[in-house]
C-alpha cells in the first residue's frame, strides 16, 4: 500500500481514486436505488391486482350461491326466449371480466372453474370443456391442474367421450390424486362393460389411497359390489 507522507498527498490521491472510480460507483448506486423502488412497485401492483381479483372472485361465489338457491325456471314456451336469469348473467360477466383483466392468476383459474361447474348444472358439457381448457392453458400450479384434469375427464365422459376421457387420465401424473384417477377410470371401463380394466382401475386407486383417506371405502364398495355383479 502506497504510504503518504503529508494530508495534501492524501488528499490528491483521493482525488484521482474518485475521479477515475466516482462515475462506476454513482451508476451503481442509481441502479441500485432504482431496484428497490422498482421491486417495491412491482409488490404494490401485485398485491392492488391480488385484492382487485380477490373481490371479484367473491362477487362470483356471491352470485354462484344465490343462483343455486333459486327455484328452477319454467322452460320457455314454443316461440319465446328463455326468461334471463340475473344472477347468472351477474356470473359469466364476472367471470368474463376477472379472465380478460386478470388472466393467468389463480383467480381467473377459479372463475373458470365455477363457471365449468355452472355449465354442467346446465347441461352444457361443451362449453364446460372450454373453461377447462382454458383454465389449464393458464399454467396453473400442478395440485390444480390435477384437480382440472380430473373435472376435464368427467366432462368427456358427460360428452360420450369415455374413451378420450380415459386417455387423459392416463396422460397425467396423477400423485397424490390417483385414488379419484383410478376410481373414474374404473367408472368409466364399467360403463363400457369392460370388467377386468375396471377391478383393475379399482384396485390400483384402492392401493393409492391411504388408510384414513374416504375414498377407500368407497371404492373397496365398488370392488366388492363389481364381484357382486359378476
Amino acid at each position: 500500500m502506497e504510504v503518504y507522507r503529508t494530508e495534501e498527498e492524501q488528499l490528491e490521491a483521493i482525488k484521482r481514486w474518485w475521479k477515475d472510480n466516482g462515475n462506476g460507483i454513482l451508476i451503481g448506486i442509481g441502479i441500485a436505488i432504482a431496484l428497490v423502488f422498482g421491486w417495491q412497485s412491482w409488490q404494490q401492483n401485485t398485491r392492488s391486482t391480488g385484492e382487485a381479483a380477490s373481490v371479484l372472485y367473491t362477487q362470483m361465489q356471491e352470485a354462484s350461491r344465490a343462483l343455486a338457491t333459486m327455484p328452477p325456471v319454467a322452460p320457455p314456451k314454443e316461440g319465446e326466449k328463455p326468461a334471463e336469469n340475473p344472477q347468472r348473467a351477474t356470473l359469466e360477466h364476472l367471470a368474463k371480466q376477472l379472465k380478460e383483466e386478470y388472466p393467468g392468476t389463480t383467480y381467473s383459474v377459479m372463475a373458470a372453474l365455477l363457471m365449468a361447474r355452472d355449465k354442467v348444472d346446465s347441461g352444457n358439457a361443451a362449453e364446460a370443456e372450454a373453461e377447462l381448457r382454458w383454465a389449464l392453458e393458464q399454467k396453473p400450479s400442478a395440485e390444480i391442474s390435477l384437480i382440472i384434469n380430473l373435472r376435464l375427464a368427467r366432462v368427456l365422459a358427460m360428452k360420450g367421450e369415455p374413451d378420450n376421457a380415459i386417455k387423459l387420465l392416463e396422460s397425467v401424473d396423477a400423485g397424490a390424486q390417483k385414488p379419484a384417477y383410478e376410481e373414474l377410470k374404473g367408472d368409466l371401463y364399467l360403463a363400457k362393460g369392460e370388467m377386468d380394466k375396471a377391478r383393475a382401475a379399482y384396485q390400483a386407486g384402492l392401493d393409492a389411497a391411504t388408510e384414513t383417506s374416504n375414498i377407500r371405502s368407497l371404492l373397496k364398495t365398488k370392488l366388492d359390489d363389481l364381484a357382486v355383479a359378476e
